[in-house]
């Protein structure tokens, strides 16, 4: 007869999880396992991309207690899995040590926005699959993991799959692409505390098979919160990018982006002012329909350079609402020229470096 041990691991290998379709331990959740009297402690390590502390309470307490010999379940949770778990004592003043490495990934670019509705995450899809027009190496990471819209706008359905160990990320349009909304329901809320919004982050990045790439774009939730805030202390990023329209109260919100970026020592590559005019299709006559000059005036007072002013596009919507980058189907738009040109510049930048 097998030992209770032995039958805990089978009841645990028993339990998937639905957003993986992978058992507890092939996700790497099972940390150890002791039974003492009839009463067994299963140290697990939560990886809120995967499941809720709630959902796995119950799903292992259910399938440990049917087993005969167990009277009770304790479980525990780790912040680190097995391999972090030196990290845990290592002062403040060594935080460096503690970063995900990303060695294979040239240049991490993080873009982010003061407040949500400027086309943040739309810009982000464009200047991605621009860069892998250009022929570099790109991923595409959705970190807005309150509003993960990648996946509508790449036209994504499929759900990653683990191999080898790591999340596969899914490849479409040359990019390689992860986001926390392939994993979940499309109606699915995220309701989640700061620590749980910055390891799901860590964990998505860190646990995906990306390969070699020479840029990883990385599109922020909007604002100044926890996602940034653990990107900038666990990862270290090469380079950011604010996005504002013209109107004061998108720039007044991206002034306090900018300034934690500063604070954070994220370097600011610049700012790209989006919805900048609309041009009438028929007559050729340009609107101000947000005002005018407005981010280039917040960018001088910065000390930033303005990397572009995309105009109101139409197809920059009508692209993304069918799922194809804009930069791949409408070379001729006049926003989709602006974004080319904004990627030149970024393939120019790393030029220079090299």
């Amino acid at each position: 007869m097998s030992s209770l041990q032995d039958r805990i691991r089978s009841a645990l290998k028993e339990i998937r999880l639905p957003k993986l379709d992978r058992n507890l331990f092939e996700a790497g959740l099972v940390e150890n396992i002791d039974i003492t009297d009839g009463k067994a402690r299963i140290l697990l390590h939560l990886k809120p991309a995967y499941a809720s502390k709630s959902q796995l309470t119950q799903w292992v307490k259910e399938a440990v207690l049917k087993i005969e010999g167990i009277s009770a379940v304790e479980i525990e949770y780790t912040q680190s899995g097995p391999s972090q778990k030196q990290q845990r004592v290592v002062p403040p003043e060594a935080r460096t040590a503690r970063r995900l490495e990303l060695p294979q990934i040239k240049e991490i670019v993080a873009i982010f926005s003061g407040k949500g509705g400027v086309g943040k995450s739309t810009i982000s899809v464009n200047l991605a699959a621009a860069l892998a027009k250009a022929g570099s190496r790109v991923g595409l990471f959705d970190g807005d993991v309150h509003g993960p819209n990648i996946p509508n706008l790449l036209g994504l359905t499929e759900k990653p799959v683990m191999a080898r160990g790591k999340i596969q990320p899914i490849e479409k349009y040359n990019l390689k692409t992860i986001s926390l909304g392939l994993l979940v329901e499309p109606d699915e809320a995220l309701i989640w505390r700061g620590p749980m919004i910055t390891k799901a982050i860590n964990e998505m990045l860190g646990g995906v098979d990306w390969g070699e790439l020479d840029y990883m774009i990385i599109d922020l939730p909007p604002g100044t919160g926890d996602a940034q805030l653990g990107l900038a202390q666990d990862i270290e990023i090469s380079g950011s990018i604010a996005i504002t329209t013209p109107q004061e109260v998108s720039l007044a919100d991206v002034r306090r982006g900018i300034a934690t970026f500063k604070k954070l020592e994220i370097p600011i590559w610049g700012m790209i002012e989006n919805m900048s005019y609309f041009a009438c299709s028929h007559c050729g006559k340009e609107t101000d329909i947000f005002g005018t000059g407005g981010g280039e005036r917040e960018a001088k007072r910065q000390g930033l350079p303005l990397l572009g002013k995309i105009p109101l596009d139409p197809c920059l919507r009508e692209s993304g609402d069918r799922g194809i980058p804009a930069v791949l189907e409408n070379p001729s738009s006049p926003a989709v020229k602006e974004i080319v040109r904004i990627a030149e510049v970024l393939l120019a930048r790393q030029h220079q470096t090299v």
